[in-house]
């Protein structure tokens, strides 16, 4: 009994002491017993399961109550039965917990009587668990394991356990293939399989020695095959096999990209290892170089490329440690056939296929060297050129000089100290700075500038020197530099840019005749060449004596023109022949004082005469911003320039005087055309006004005299403001100006109208008027008009202007006297036609009293064909003609004798013979009056017929003058349509038609259908 109680104390000491728990259930699952331990575990005190209901249930977590239940119900109805769980439970601080159980229903013991539970806290377990898996599943691979049992093959073996992570990189669910080894390789390529299956058996035939190995595996969600690398480790206590596989596609790609680089690279390479220094591969350039076999290659070492003599310092080298990166050399190579080269090694350190190995690329150097060596010959010789040489010559790299030779130092005055402290582009002169630098850098990026160009260079002295600049690039310690050679031109250039300046602004003056516009197109061409941002050119009129702007540009534009040369300053010296230099325009005390303040701060100029051989008529006043200064080539070309200018102003001064001769012969050429085309007064006065009025004046009249009225009557006016109405119309003789003029027979000329208003002062005034001029217009001797001009400014007229304005006068007069001589030719003319017209109709009448015609026959015969002829187009100056032609159609009747004339009866062949002589006769009496040479047409040939029957030369047709075609069909028709002593006058309708059928015979056919339409018109207006 005592070992008995002993044997429960020690059962009950090793419950109670125990990290196990154990608890006693009935069968509805309530709490009987649970050992003490519960509160060094869980925290809850284990007398509360004896003092109340407590169900175990109630302690799990909520999701494991289900299968908890199940497990008791699976215990209650199996009595003995043992079973396993993994449940969660909240201990008394709220913590979850997990739990390892294990229950056997010993219901049938009778010291029990229950379930008894013997629980295990496995949480830090769990927790260690949980650490480890999310340490597998955040691995970029894949994680497995397999339990290899004796005699099995490991390369067919279920998975225990698979990282998620396969289903990404396998593209398949890891539980198939983890299930399955015979799926899983299904999807491995078929020349990798067996690849694969062998690396797991060599990771077990080994234990502890890892394994790896490359395959491509079928990816399922790619549908393409991928590379997997898989590393094996097998450990023989637990027998399990563990491996590691990851995605290795890339990894792959990229060591066929660097294979097929290493082999297609065009310099020798090889990879040798670190302690045997045997060749372990070795890449085309290198056989080609070297002259072996690939084998021959992979069975030498490092050494045996080299010569003898260097093997003890190589060995040395490769002794030492070394950085994973190296460069050094030259080392001597020796080639299969013999030769040495010099080589340059490039290497790095790697591990290749398992050994430490390094990766070396060989450059051959032997032209290098040998051109190393040529170059530093070259440079001697180069720098002793350069020193010796009569041209400046400089090296820079990176926008400073690093070589500048004596010649160099010469020319610009500064120490080599001094050009290396600054950046190269300041010693070129500001115009040419930017141009230069853009080509410098341009070369030295590898670019094709123009090699050869000229610039200007600045001496320390400010002086500017000219350079025939030549350049190429060049290397220099492995970097790019420019090589530039310049030969001092200065002299030669400014000869050059002198006579291009001629050129061009030559070319400038003569785009334009017009004075102003040759000096804008010479200052701006000045302005361009001598690349001045301002200048100005001020030209001397000698007959005003005042100086006028003639072009400006720049803040020259904003200052005034001085009105003289008497206020002085840099303009006055000029034009007394000086040029002037000025270093600082605003404080120049030579500049006048009315301009000094309005000359910007910072500006260098020059003024300089225009010439026009050795007088001076105008100024040239270029101005540059500081730091540009004019040079003396500068100036040379300013003055060069300026005297270029003054000859044109000459030329063009001699041309204008010229065009102006020419315009006041032209006028005067106008006037006399006038004069000679019209014999009316009105527009040679016209025209006389037009030709004043093209001289610089304002208004003008012109007055006639009037003899009876002894005074002057307004004829004609231009340029006045007030309607013609209001107009002076009569000026007395000795009355203002005008009257003056005339009474006087002298010009009078009144510069101030105000003081001296004339003959209407209020009219002189509203009209603005300040100066008159009036010249009379005389002709021998005689007083016949005044001229009088005006200006509504003080009078400014030129000399020459003036000189043909009296002229214009004379000319007037001229014109008045020629035209009032006309009138009075006009008018005994008339007279004289009126005499011979009544002579021409005094023969008429006799010659119808006489031959007994009916009265007023001449007069309508002479009416009807002067209508005729007009109709048919006869022109106005031939229709007198055609009069006094009808006037005198039957005067040779005159000749015939009363026996036949008059006689009553037929005339016999004999009597007609004399009667148609009559036509003869005429033209013998009148043929021999220049006067009626022109008229005999119709008295010689109105007798003649279209078809050439008529009398008296049998003329045919359009032999026939037109005249007396138009006659004979009036006189026919007058003849029909008169009452005569043997019969009556016929109808008017049967004229008409006898004419219409004499057409084409008698009659002119084209002359009977104008008179028909003529009569039907005239008709249609009687009626």
């Amino acid at each position: 009994m005592q070992a008995l109680e002993a044997s429960e104390r020690r059962f009950r000491a090793l419950v109670e002491g125990g990290r196990e728990l154990v608890l006693v259930l009935d069968g509805e699952g309530r709490i009987a017993y649970a050992s003490p331990n519960v509160a060094q575990v869980l925290g809850y005190d284990p007398q509360r399961y004896g003092q109340a209901e407590l169900y175990a249930l109630e302690f799990l977590h909520p999701e494991d109550r289900t299968r908890a239940k199940a497990l008791l119900e699976d215990l209650l109805g199996d009595p003995g039965a043992t079973r396993e769980g993994g449940f969660r439970l909240r201990d008394a601080q709220g913590r979850v917990r997990f739990l390892r159980v294990w229950g056997r229903n010993l219901f049938q013991d009778p010291a029990v009587r229950g379930i008894v539970l013997n629980v295990r806290d496995e949480s830090e377990l769990e927790e260690e668990r949980s650490r480890l898996q999310g340490l597998l599943e955040a691995l970029p691979g894949r994680v497995f394991q397999a339990r290899v049992p004796e005699g099995t093959d490991p390369a067919f073996l279920p998975l225990l356990y698979a990282s998620p992570q396969g289903e990404g990189l396998l593209g398949y669910p890891p539980q198939g293939l983890a299930a399955d080894p015979e799926a899983f390789y299904a999807q491995v390529h078929p020349e990798d399989r067996r690849k694969a299956q062998e690396a797991c058996r060599e990771a077990v035939a080994h234990p502890g020695k890892v394994q790896s190995v490359t395959y491509r595996f079928w990816h399922g969600r790619k549908g393409d095959w991928v590379w997997l690398r898989d590393t094996l480790v097998y450990d023989p206590q637990s027998r399990l096999l563990t491996g590691y596989g990851s995605d290795v596609t890339e990894a792959v790609a990229a060591e066929e990209r660097f294979r097929l680089l290493f082999q297609a690279h065009p310099l020798p390479m090889w990879v040798y290892d670190r302690e045997t220094y045997r060749f372990l591969e070795v890449n085309e350039a290198a056989l080609a170089k070297y002259g072996y076999t690939r084998e021959e290659f992979l069975s030498m070492t490092l050494l045996e490329i080299r010569p003898e003599r260097e093997r003890p310092q190589l060995l040395e080298e490769l002794q030492r440690e070394r950085p994973p990166l190296q460069r050094s050399g030259p080392w001597t190579h020796r080639l299969k056939d013999g030769r040495e080269i010099q080589v340059e090694i490039h290497s790095h350190t790697l591990d290749y296929a398992g050994r430490p190995a390094a990766l070396v690329v060989a450059l051959d150097v032997t032209e290098k060297l040998r051109a190393e060596a040529t170059l530093r010959e070259s440079e001697a010789l180069f720098r002793t050129l350069a020193e010796t040489a009569p041209a400046l010559i400089l090296l820079w790299q990176e926008e400073r000089l690093t070589f500048a030779n004596r010649e160099a130092l010469r020319l610009t005055g500064y120490t080599l100290e001094e050009l290396r402290a600054r950046p190269v582009w300041e010693f070129v002169h500001p115009a040419d700075r930017e141009l230069v630098r853009q080509r410098g850098l341009a070369r030295l990026r590898g670019e094709n500038p123009p090699g050869r160009y000229p610039f200007r260079i600045l001496a320390k002295g400010g002086e500017v020197r000219w350079l025939d600049y030549s350049a190429a690039r060049v290397e220099v310690g492995g970097q790019p530099a420019v090589l530039g050679i310049g030969l001092d031109v200065t002299e030669a250039k400014e000869r050059e840019l002198a006579l291009e300046a001629f050129a061009q602004v030559s070319l400038a003056l003569r785009q334009s005749e017009d004075l102003k516009a040759m000096m804008e197109a010479a200052l701006d061409a000045v302005l361009a060449l001598m690349e001045a941002p301002a200048g100005s050119i001020l030209l001397y009129d000698q007959e005003t004596g005042r100086l006028e702007e003639a072009a400006s540009r720049g803040w020259l534009k904003e200052i005034p023109t001085p009105l003289t040369l008497a206020e002085g300053g840099m303009v006055a010296r000029a034009f007394r022949g000086e040029v002037v230099v000025s270093r600082d325009l605003r404080e120049d005390p030579r500049v006048r004082p009315g301009a000094r303040g309005l000359v910007p701060e910072g500006y260098s100029g020059v003024v300089v005469p225009l010439l026009a051989g050795q007088e001076a008529i105008g100024a040239l006043t270029l101005a540059w911003p500081h730091p540009r200064t004019p040079t003396p080539g500068e100036v040379e070309r300013a003055q060069l320039l300026a005297e270029t200018m003054g000859n044109a102003v000459r030329r063009a001064s001699l041309r204008r005087k010229l065009a102006k001769r020419v315009e006041h012969l032209e006028a005067l050429r106008l006037l006399d055309q006038a004069i000679l085309a019209s014999l009316d007064l009105g527009p040679s006065l016209e025209v006389l006004l037009d030709q004043v009025m093209r001289l610089p004046l304002d208004a003008a009249a012109l007055f006639l005299y009037e003899p009876r009225e002894k005074g002057l009557r307004l004829e004609g006016h231009r340029g006045f403001l007030s309607p013609k109405a209001f107009l002076p119309k009569e000026i007395r003789l000795g009355q203002g100006h005008a009257g003056r003029a005339a009474l006087e027979g002298r010009k009078v000329a009144a510069d101030d109208l105000a003081r001296e208003p004339g003959a209407h002062p209020d009219f002189t005034l509203q009209e603005g008027l300040v100066a008159e001029r009036a010249y009379p217009l005389l002709a021998k001797g005689k007083l016949l008009g005044v001229l009088a001009v005006f200006t509504r400014r003080p009078w400014d007229l030129p000399p020459e202007d003036e000189e043909f304005l009296e002229t214009l006068a004379a000319q007037g007069a001229i014109a008045l006297d020629n035209a009032r001589t006309f009138q009075e030719l006009l008018r005994s003319q008339r007279d004289l036609e009126a005499a011979y017209d009544l002579t021409l109709w005094g023969w008429a009448k006799a010659v119808e009293l006489r031959d007994q015609e009916t009265a007023g026959h001449t007069e309508r015969v002479t009416g009807l064909a002067l209508r005729l002829a007009r109709a048919l187009g006869v022109p106005e100056e031939d229709l007198d003609h055609l009069r006094r032609g009808a006037i005198l159609h039957d005067v040779g009747k005159l000749a015939i004798p009363d026996a036949v004339l008059l006689k009553p009866g037929p005339l016999s062949e004999e009597e007609w013979a004399v009667m148609k002589k009559h036509p003869v006769y005429a033209y013998e009496w009148l043929s021999g009056i220049p006067f009626l040479r022109k008229a005999l047409e119709i008295p010689y040939a109105h007798h003649e017929r279209w078809d050439g029957s008529g009398y008296p030369r049998g003329l045919k047709g359009l032999e026939i003058p037109l005249s007396a075609r138009i006659f004979a069909v009036v006189d026919v028709y007058d003849a029909l349509t008169s009452d005569r002593p043997y019969r009556k006058a016929w109808p008017r309708e049967k004229a008409l038609a006898y004419l219409e059928e004499q057409a084409g015979q008698q009659f002119d056919p084209e002359v009977v259908a104008a008179f028909l339409e003529l009569m039907a018109g005239e008709g249609h207006l009687l009626s």
